[in-house]
């Protein structure tokens, strides 16, 4: 039997089904504009972020070797291209970026861009996507315009990510890097939380919809 996952916003919740334009579902980050990030309550306090949580369906195994990375729009999904320019421009323009970013975590500098993940499941709200200060723990796609853009050099998610649901979120005792336990496994934990931003630098003169693939890969025993 295929091990399968699901992406879902809150623990072990509904799979991701937002309306993306073209068709199909997935996950809309909603509108960003220069000198800020999506999605974003209050700059200044650091808030806001897409957060996502990653399960699978094995019984036995934990799945392993758990990686991330952004690709072309349509290319693993077939999803039919809505945004303003073309699926292989918008790839590029967010892989540019990215390459080009700043470290800043609420792009208080204007300097931030490109696609974030922060794997640190319990970061307090001031030092979430602090990638300055935990670079082990928040990447950015793109960077020195080579890392997580595809799967030679994608992000392994690391065990700070891991969780379970006690009932209530609980951190895993002891998580392994890439590894996502089967339900219920409160030592590796059953889901990887991880949250998402897109930033703009103040300086970016491109607007209309912008699509890429947020990729999942991993290894299983089926």
């Amino acid at each position: 039997m295929a091990v399968l996952l699901t992406i879902s916003e809150t623990i072990n919740g509904a799979a991701v089904s937002d309306a993306l334009a073209g068709g199909g579902t997935g996950v809309d980050f909603g509108s960003v504009v220069n000198n800020q990030y999506a999605p974003l309550i209050d700059k200044s306090s650091n808030t806001g972020a897409k957060t996502l949580y990653i399960r699978h369906n094995a019984i036995i195994d934990p799945i392993t070797d758990v990686k991330t990375f952004m690709q072309e729009y349509g290319v693993g999904t077939a999803f039919a291209y809505g945004g303003a320019s073309t699926a292989a421009d918008d790839f590029t323009t967010m892989t540019d970026l990215g390459d080009a970013s700043g470290n800043s975590k609420n792009n208080a500098n204007g300097l931030s861009g490109g696609l974030w993940i922060d794997m640190d499941a319990d970061a307090s709200t001031v030092n979430q996507f602090d990638q300055a200060n935990f670079p082990a723990l928040v990447k950015i796609y793109g960077d020195n315009g080579t890392d997580g853009i595809d799967l030679a050099s994608s992000f392994l998610i690391v065990g700070d990510a891991m969780v379970y649901d006690a009932p209530g979120e609980t951190l895993a005792t002891t998580p392994v890097d890439g590894q996502i336990g089967k339900a219920n496994d409160t030592i590796l934990g059953d889901n990887a939380k991880v949250k998402l931003r897109v930033y703009l630098p103040d300086a970016y003169s491109d607007g209309g919809i912008v699509q890429w693939e947020f990729v999942i890969a991993y290894s299983a025993t089926a």
